[in-house]
């Protein structure tokens, strides 16, 4: 009886062990260190100090304990997905190479995110992860010329137009969804990023600008929604969702229609729910793709500057060519400027949510920076600097134009320069949105 009874306890004891270990179970040791612990100087509303000193603030029940973080980490590597996330793949390679500790941060970095469901978690900064990282690409990138990296979240590459092709996106024509037009959707430029990226659970996203502005975490739209709005647009000759902006989108391949077609993807994202509503710029890598493409036109040829507006101004229509050449700018006196510059018509800082953020102008709408608009005086400073060079200084190819008569057509071109100029204050791309004010609403006014 005893031998049968021993038999049977080591029959379970072996049958059990397949048990424990069919999951493959992650090495600690190959765990990122997060860098960084929970709950410092909490602000009493449920924020903390994150990873970066006086940088953005982050909930204080972030980063997790590293065992809650190693069991979640498991399963991810598990399934070879995110199991709160399972668009999201997952890889974590075991061995000592750079470029594998690059993948398993990024790893760590899609776990944390989507701890709780699909991109919510503990945003990036809760941790030290992305410095990590960068450390090693740095590292990586030194070592070798031509090193082929694995997946990065906290950044996006930049791809580089052609001049000989037109550039094309993964769509292939014969597999459109409905409502899409097969030709723009060969010829729709990449956008360039993915949404959701580093989440801080009020509803913002990074950006595909590393260390840029916080960009709405549904932006930038999926493929097909995308190209389903370029398509309505193109058919239609202009955004269906704000009709005084005119689309063109041609089918060669020159440099030129290029950079037409990044204006008509550009105008899309900024109206896709309605007029100045939807994705900002640098949701996207469409402006450093316009402006490759501008060098690449300014350098090969004495081509004129194409016609249609290469801002990010979600509802700049293009001035008539008489309103053009009336105000040679080198004219305008800047006591004119700031006596002719429309009102912005809202003010910072309206509500703010305590993560940089505040109301914009559109009652219901999105969020905007707590530092947009800017002050008069500084965007009057500006308005002048862009309408005496005749062109946005931070955004070169982008021409600006101020008539100063009072015609209809002379009020929507200073309107669409202090577009550009506010949307361009800190760089290409970087400044304060147009539902930060209510120009877009004073140029549909002068319809």
């Amino acid at each position: 009886m005893k031998y049968i009874l021993a038999a049977l306890l080591a029959s379970n004891f072996v049958t059990a062990i397949p048990i424990s270990i069919s999951r493959r179970a992650v090495d600690p040791s190959l765990v990122p260190d997060l860098g960084f612990t929970k709950g410092l100087n909490p602000t009493g509303t449920g924020d903390c100090d994150g990873a970066i000193p006086g940088g953005p603030k982050i909930p204080c029940q972030c980063p997790p304990d590293r065992d809650v973080f190693i069991d979640a980490l498991n399963q991810n590597v598990d399934a070879g997905f995110a199991v709160n996330n399972p668009t999201v793949k997952i890889d974590f390679p075991t061995d000592n190479s750079i470029r594998s500790q690059i993948t398993r941060i990024t790893a760590s970095l899609i776990t944390l995110q989507n701890l709780e469901g699909p991109g919510v978690g503990c945003p990036a900064v809760s941790t030290t992860l992305v410095a990590q990282q960068k450390a090693l690409q740095e590292q990586l990138d030194s070592g070798n010329a031509n090193p082929a990296p694995a997946p990065v979240v906290s950044s996006s590459s930049v791809p580089t137009p052609s001049s000989s092709a037109p550039a094309e996106t993964s769509t292939s024509p014969s597999t459109v969804g409905e409502g899409i037009d097969p030709v723009v959707a060969s010829l729709a430029p990449d956008l360039g990023f993915q949404s959701g990226l580093n989440p801080t659970g009020t509803g913002d996203c990074d950006g595909a600008i590393p260390g840029g502005p916080k960009i709405p975490c549904m932006c930038p739209p999926d493929q097909d929604t995308y190209l389903k709005s370029l398509s309505a647009n193109v058919a239609a000759g202009q955004a269906v969702n704000n009709t005084s902006v005119r689309i063109d989108f041609p089918t060669d391949g020159s440099v030129q229609s290029q950079i037409t077609r990044i204006t008509a993807a550009l105008t899309t994202l900024q109206n896709l729910r309605g007029p100045g509503v939807g994705c900002p710029a640098v949701s996207t890598t469409l402006l450093q793709q316009q402006q490759a493409l501008q060098a690449e036109l300014d350098n090969g040829s004495n081509v004129a500057q194409p016609s249609v507006p290469q801002s990010t101004t979600p509802s700049v229509a293009t001035p008539t060519s008489s309103a053009v050449q009336s105000t040679e700018t080198t004219s305008n006196p800047t006591s004119s400027v700031a006596a002719l510059a429309p009102d912005l018509g809202f003010e910072s800082g309206i509500n703010p949510t305590g993560t940089g953020d505040c109301d914009g102008a559109v009652p219901g709408g999105p969020k905007i920076p707590c530092s947009c608009p800017p002050p008069r005086d500084e965007f009057i400073r500006q308005l002048e600097a862009n309408v005496a060079a005749g062109v946005a200084v931070n955004n070169p190819t982008v021409r600006v134009s101020f008539p100063l008569d009072d015609s209809k057509e002379s009020q929507r071109a200073r309107i669409i320069a202090s577009l550009i100029t506010l949307q361009n204050l800190e760089g290409p791309g970087k400044g304060c949105p147009a539902v930060s004010t209510t120009l877009n609403s004073q140029l549909q006014a002068l319809e």
